[in-house]
């Protein structure tokens, strides 16, 4: 057995969602949302190893393009699939240098589609998505580790029971793979399948789909296509780095120059259906590991207001509180958690960016 067969073996013992690689530092795996390090000294990773567990999860025909991107980024993201116990077993892998010397972090991904209530997500994530005809623009955001990817799989693997829909993503890397579904689903990577994102996004709308999935979108090129796609009668799923649902509203305009702001707003408040933010959260009951917190704005006729009014801005955070039509605030999911006895008081304030609120909160839940 190779030293990474070993290495995912023990991964897959433990149920690890990630694995790191650091030269001069022991193999690490994220068990549960924690880092634990594996072995005593003598596991401690050489750079030789670290290359040479780099390069097995390569196939010769990645090799050439991820050198170079690893040598002028810096780093370099691909998927490498494999075998455990006969089953296959799929990762997505970030490879960097930390201080000169390699480094890996390998994110494991299930080669089953997991559906809104393996995630445990609460029922207007599925709600979103039962309108199969609907166009327009769902946001799910999050920080790194928050999921985006899962739900977005699950988003994909829901439309995909519809036979007539055509689904074509563009990612960096593929992540979940869909098979045997009832719709045509394409999937696109990164440096096998197209050069750059804007020019997949340029593509896409040429090989008619019903749905686009963007794994991220990474600036105003990729804003303005989701728009675009959108208005041209679309229904695009995409995901972006925030912590909030209004952080997300704002992170998408600083994309653009302040002169061409009214113009997106306007833009987004007739095509954004939908911001759903997610972070995860150990759980402290047995059996569920990881739960999500989540936090959701949904773009009726009644906000779209808020979206389009530079002034009135400010006040989305309160039109998710006010809690209607299935929006909701981190708040309040951190207090159904607690509730549901899935974490502490003390730990969802930790969690909170609004500590003081959600103490009030649980005092009033308990009390009603």
């Amino acid at each position: 057995m190779s030293m990474l067969d070993s290495i995912i073996a023990a991964a897959e013992k433990y149920n690890s969602s990630d694995i790191h690689l650091s030269a001069g530092r022991k193999l690490r795996l994220r068990i549960n949302g924690s880092l634990h390090a594996m072995g005593g000294e003598e596991s401690i990773l050489s750079e030789k190893t670290v290359r040479s567990i780099m390069d097995q999860t390569l196939k010769e025909s990645q090799k050439q393009r991820c050198q170079k991107l690893l040598e002028e980024n810096g780093s370099v993201d691909y998927s490498y699939e494999t075998e455990y116990d006969g089953k296959p077993i799929r990762y997505r892998m970030q490879v960097y240098t930390s201080m000169g010397k390699p480094a890996a972090a390998m994110r494991r991904i299930s080669y089953k589609i997991p559906s809104f209530e393996d995630l445990n997500l609460p029922p207007i994530y599925q709600k979103v998505m039962e309108n199969p005809e609907q166009k327009g623009i769902v946001i799910v955001g999050g920080e790194t580790g928050s999921g985006k990817s899962s739900t977005l799989a699950a988003m994909v693997g829901y439309l995909g029971r519809y036979p007539e829909k055509h689904i074509v993503t563009i990612e960096d890397p593929v992540e979940y793979v869909f098979r045997n579904t009832k719709g045509l689903i394409h999937q696109r990577e990164l440096g096998l399948d197209f050069k750059d994102y804007a020019q997949a996004l340029r593509a896409v709308l040429r090989e008619d789909p019903n749905v686009i999935m963007i794994g991220e979108m990474r600036d105003a090129e990729t804003v303005h296509a989701a728009i675009m796609a959108a208005e041209t009668g679309h229904l695009v799923l995409t995901s972006l780095h925030t912590a909030t649902a209004a952080w997300t509203f704002s992170r998408i305009l600083n994309f653009f120059t302040e002169a061409e702001h009214d113009a997106v707003r306007l833009n987004l408040s007739y095509n954004l259906l939908a911001i759903m933010n997610q972070m995860l959260l150990p759980s402290e009951k047995k059996g569920f590991g990881v739960i999500p917190a989540t936090e959701v704005f949904v773009n009726t006729p009644s906000v779209r207001q808020y979206l389009r009014d530079e002034e009135k801005e400010s006040q989305l955070s309160d039109v998710i509180k006010d809690g209607s039509d299935g929006m909701h605030s981190y708040n309040m999911s951190l207090a159904r958690l607690i509730n549901e006895e899935h974490i502490g008081v003390s730990s969802a304030k930790a969690y909170s960016h609004h500590p003081e609120e959600l103490e009030m909160l649980v005092k009033v839940t308990k009390n009603e």
